[in-house]
């Protein structure tokens, strides 16, 4: 997957969410607000400070290991 389709996918998830995506994003959230990378943005509310992109949905990505800090890994299994 290229990372503009990852980011559409993203977007789109964050919109309308099942489940299962909903509960992996929670999780994956909870870690965010506790790192001391992500920053305040005045357009996004908050932003990962490793990569720029917007925590609420990058969140919703299908990719595994999208944290450029590694602190997802131990949670990922939504395909």
């Amino acid at each position: 997957m290229n990372k503009i389709h990852e980011i559409a996918v993203s977007w789109w998830r964050a919109e309308n969410p099942t489940k299962k995506q909903s509960e992996l994003a929670q999780k994956r959230l909870a870690i965010c607000v506790e790192c001391d990378s992500h920053k305040e943005s005045i357009v996004f509310g908050y932003v990962c400070g490793e990569c720029g992109c917007p925590i609420g949905k990058k969140i919703f990505t299908p990719m595994n290991g999208s944290c450029p800090l590694k602190k997802w890994n131990n949670i990922e299994g939504l395909s």
